[in-house]
């Protein structure tokens, strides 16, 4: 047999050894934490066809952390990410985790994937991205917690904000408490009664004491 049909023998054996491909969810289960995903990269056959792969059921998606803490974040159908293949049946595994029994003599097989989101085509990279510290945020960037490399931490929910910079100072929506616990605000009510501009009643000349503040 020649080099080349060797080769090429060995090229279409290896078209059936899945390592890594990117992909979508079709389908999530919050409850067991699953996914349908979809290969994005189409197959092609020995004629030049273009199929594209078939969906791949159970699998389980990834979200950083240990057994008494995780990062959860929402996944939706479209999200995209890597799905990565075990070189050994995972369907033992895949119930009780540990060592696990090995049912059956699979290999890079579609049925034993994982899914890790996050990875991005051009087409759906992070909007306002910003290389600076680490931030959770929404799609928009309008929902955001923001713990910057200067030491400052901020939070957004898009309709208000709060900053504690990296001096001790908050910053709330524009309000300043002070590391020494005095506000600095345009105004300041206490049970709709204005600390900037609010009358007195009882008031009299002399050293007596006026009466409580009005509106």
């Amino acid at each position: 047999m020649s080099t080349g049909l060797l080769r090429a023998s060995f090229r279409e054996m290896m078209k059936g050894v899945y390592t890594s491909v990117p992909g979508h969810v079709r389908v999530f289960d919050a409850d067991l934490q699953r996914a349908q995903v979809q290969v994005g990269v189409q197959t092609i056959t020995v004629e030049g066809v273009a199929i594209e792969p078939p969906p791949i059921a159970d699998v389980p998606v990834l979200f950083l952390g240990g057994t008494q803490y995780s990062t959860i974040h929402q996944i939706d159908p479209g999200d995209e990410g890597l799905i990565v293949f075990s070189q050994r049946c995972v369907d033992g595994w895949k119930q009780t985790g540990g060592v696990a029994t090995n049912p059956l003599a699979r290999f890079h097989d579609t049925h034993d994937a994982f899914f890790i989101p996050g990875f991005r085509p051009l087409s759906t990279r992070i909007a306002g991205f910003a290389n600076d510290g680490i931030r959770m945020q929404s799609r928009d960037g309008g929902q955001h917690v923001w713990i910057k490399s200067s030491g400052e931490i901020e939070v957004s929910n898009g309709a208000g904000y709060i900053r504690l910079m990296a001096d001790g100072t908050v910053n709330i929506n524009g309000a300043i408490i002070n590391t020494d616990g005095t506000i600095e605000a345009p105004n300041v009510t206490f049970n709709n009664i204005s600390g900037k501009d609010h009358r007195h009643s009882g008031v009299e000349p002399g050293s007596g004491t006026s009466g409580g503040p009005t509106n």
